[in-house]
């Protein structure tokens, strides 16, 4: 009995820039990866974010200090309590303490305190036309927008899926356009801003 083996001379070794080009969801979470995306994970967590990431482009946990459940009619109905403690743990990593409260016991006032800023969260044009659930969380999350850019962090929240399920992501510009890229084909899944 006689074996062959072929050896091939094209052979060339596998670089990082080739694994970058495969498409597939590695090539976006070793994107996202490199552009910060872990950055405020804890350093015992790292390992298995990142196989998260890289096998089901998991980008929805709490220990990544990027995402925070919302629920908008919380939000709308002045129940900033239900969220805001999350949100501060994914801010505190950012050295930013958000606080948050109706101004008024009014029930016709809209308007909330956010960190000593007044704002108004929707109108009762909004809550007449049903839109209030959508209108609150814009409103609130641009405010909260002004205050990282005033404090020169170069992140942003946006915005994801709606009604209860809703959600923030903070993002930096370049993961927002990879987590985009990402899901091109499910509109629904791409987050947007407020």
């Amino acid at each position: 009995m006689h074996a062959i083996v072929l050896f091939s001379c094209n052979q060339k070794k596998q670089t990082k820039s080739d694994v970058m080009q495969k498409p597939g969801k590695g090539r976006y979470a070793t994107e996202l990866i490199d552009k910060g995306f872990l950055k405020y994970a804890d350093s015992s967590e790292i390992d298995n974010l990142k196989v998260q990431l890289t096998g089901s482009f998991n980008i929805y946990t709490d220990d990544n200090f990027r995402i925070a459940h919302i629920d908008a009619e919380e939000l709308a109905e002045f129940s900033f309590d239900f969220f805001l403690p999350n949100v501060n743990r994914i801010l505190a990593k950012r050295g930013v303490k958000l606080f948050a409260n109706k101004l008024n016991d009014k029930e016709n006032s809209f308007d909330v305190l956010i960190n000593n800023d007044t704002i108004q969260l929707y109108n009762q044009k909004d809550l007449d036309n049903n839109t209030f659930w959508d209108i609150a969380p814009r409103s609130f999350f641009q405010k909260v927008n002004e205050i990282l850019r005033a404090k020169k962090i170069d992140e942003q929240f946006y915005l994801l899926y709606g009604g209860n399920d809703l959600h923030a992501i903070l993002l930096t510009d370049k993961q927002f356009s990879i987590i985009a890229d990402y899901y091109k084909n499910k509109p629904k899944e791409i987050p947007y801003t407020p």
